[in-house]
Parts: C-alpha cells; structure tokens; sequence
C-alpha cells in the first residue's frame, strides 16, 4: 500500500490508523482515497454475523464512505512470523468485536468505540477489505490517557468506568489481553477500551506466544508469559528488548518512580507464585485487572494524583502484590 501523505493518525507495530474521508485534498492518505485509487473491483464487507462480497460496486462503496469524518479506519500491517499476518490478526479483531456486541449488547457504544459506519443491504457494516488490505472501522476519538492532564475528579472518572466495563468483560470470561494507556481513549466525555485484536474468551485454546497473545511487556504481569512457556530470566530480556523496539508509547513512563518499582515488585511476585506452586491459570481472568491496576498507579504519579490504594490491592491480590 503506497502512503501519499494525508494524516496517518498513528503508526503502530501491527496496524496504523488514518481518517476514512477528509474534505482537504492534500489528505491522500484517507480510506476514501485508498478505495478511489485501488483497481480491484471485489470489495468485502463485514457484519456481526455476515460477510458481503461486493463486485463492480466501488462507486457505491465510495458514496457510502463520504463525509464520514466521524470515523477512522484502523489498517492492518503485512506483519511477519512474530506479529502475524494482517489477515489473522484482522480476523481475531472482527471476531473479538462479535463477541464484545454479545457481551456488552445494547451498552456497546457506550463502552467501545465500535460503531458501524454504514447500513449496506439491511446489514451494519463494521470493517471492509480488499486485495489482502483490511480495515476496522470506529469512531473518531484520539484522547488517550497519557496525554489527559487530570484532576483528581477526572481520575476517578476515569477508574470507575474503566472498572465497570473491565468487570462485564471478567463476568463473562472475557479478557481484553492488552489493556494500557493508548488503548483507553476518552470519546464524547466518557473512557473507552479500544484496540481488540488480542482480545478472546479465557478457554480459547489459540492464545499463545507465538499467536502475541501475551500482550505487551510493560503493562503484563510476567507470570503471563511464564504461563506460555517463557522462563523469568528469559522474560527480562524480551522485557528489555521490547522497550527498545517499541518505547515510543512508553517514553512517559520512564521518569516514575513508581515505574521500576512496579518492575521489580512484579518480578518477586512472579517468583513466589512459581516457587509456591499457585493456580497459575487461575490468574488469567485477573490479566486486565493487574494492567489496569499498575496503569492506574502510573497516572496517579504523572498527575501528581492520589490513587484509590484500597482499591488498587484489591486489584493486585491474586500475584500477591501490595503498594
């Protein structure tokens, strides 16, 4: 795929995202764009629980994705042995966000930014492909934490209603896989979980380390990848590999105290967990609930913040942690 400038919103190891219609010319690089300029006719829509294979229909298609400026279209890489293929990683995120609309029901926009962007043929259309490029649809927010400056009363906004949409997807067995700060996005004066492709059903026997199910390094407990047969020594050095490879996201981090003390903490768990022979699988439906934990400790420190330390103990009690 050839990038002609316009606004590549953001550049990520596995996707990036860009607006879906701009009314500046100078914005090449657009999902309309893309569409107008590709020569294949065959264009693939998809519904929660249908798949429409449109040929010689791009003007339509084209019609349909006008003025959509309340929306951005999430592209994913070609990606390689680690990452995975676009086709795969795509197919995980479509099926995750079938499985979050059961889950949240009529909630979902109110928790998600998953939004259909059009109606074809009576079916809500919510991702679109073609010629191995695929896209998933949302609607258009870009406040994620890092950049919020909160006050205190904001901060606990944003905690309680992270919780609550966390606690629905654990009551249901679900887990998110790669909760951090840029995949909380506060849209229309609420906090959203974006970014599903590692999302799946805690029984799902396909989550592994080399399918990237562990997440990323930073905001995961290590005990989860130990779980996937990575020893904790071995896990340092990915641990350390990883930042260097992707430490943009996490550059703000990097001056918190609380930062390497977490690292550490996390490490001593680790090894009491495997030393005193716990249910490590137990654990895998508190995954979300240790990352939110540490992020939200994380914020408190960046906004000079107090952090609900009950709460947070709470969170950090099944790996035997306590700030």
């Amino acid at each position: 795929m050839n990038f002609k400038g316009g606004k590549a919103i953001s550049d990520r190891l596995r996707a990036k995202t860009l607006e879906v219609y701009s009314e500046d010319d100078n914005d090449e690089y657009t999902l309309y764009n893309l569409f107008k300029n590709q020569r294949s006719q065959r264009i693939i829509l998809y519904g929660l629980d249908k798949i429409i294979k449109t040929y010689n229909k791009k003007d339509q298609i084209l019609e349909l994705l006008k003025n959509k400026q309340n929306f951005i279209a999430k592209s994913f890489k070609r990606g390689n042995i680690i990452l995975g293929n676009s086709k795969t990683i795509f197919k995980n995120e479509t099926e995750a966000i079938k499985n979050i609309a059961k889950i949240y029901k009529k909630d979902l926009a109110k928790y998600t930014t998953i939004k259909p962007i059009f109606n074809y043929e009576g079916t809500d259309i919510y991702a679109i492909s073609y010629r191995f490029n695929y896209f998933i649809v949302q609607e258009r927010c870009f406040t994620t934490l890092e950049n919020i400056n909160f006050t205190q009363t904001e901060f606990n906004k944003f905690i309680k209603e992270i919780y609550e949409s966390l606690l629905i997807l654990q009551k249901n067995n679900f887990i998110h896989n790669d909760i951090k700060a840029d995949n909380i996005i506060k849209c229309e004066g609420r906090y959203k979980l974006i970014d599903w492709d590692l999302a799946s059903h805690l029984d799902n026997p396909f989550m592994t380390l080399l399918t990237g199910s562990g997440g990323n390094f930073v905001f995961n407990h290590p005990i989860k990848f130990y779980s996937y047969g990575m020893p904790i020594f071995f896990y340092k050095i990915v641990y350390s590999i990883y930042l260097e490879y992707d430490k943009s996201p996490y550059e703000w981090l990097f001056d918190l105290r609380t930062f390497n003390y977490i690292k550490m903490v996390s490490i001593k768990s680790a090894n009491y967990l495997i030393n005193n022979n716990c249910d490590i699988n137990e654990l895998k439906k508190h995954y979300d609930m240790y990352s939110f934990a540490i992020l939200i400790v994380f914020l408190a420190e960046k906004n000079n913040l107090k952090f609900p330390a009950k709460f947070v103990n709470k969170l950090l009690a099944p790996f035997y942690i306590k700030l």
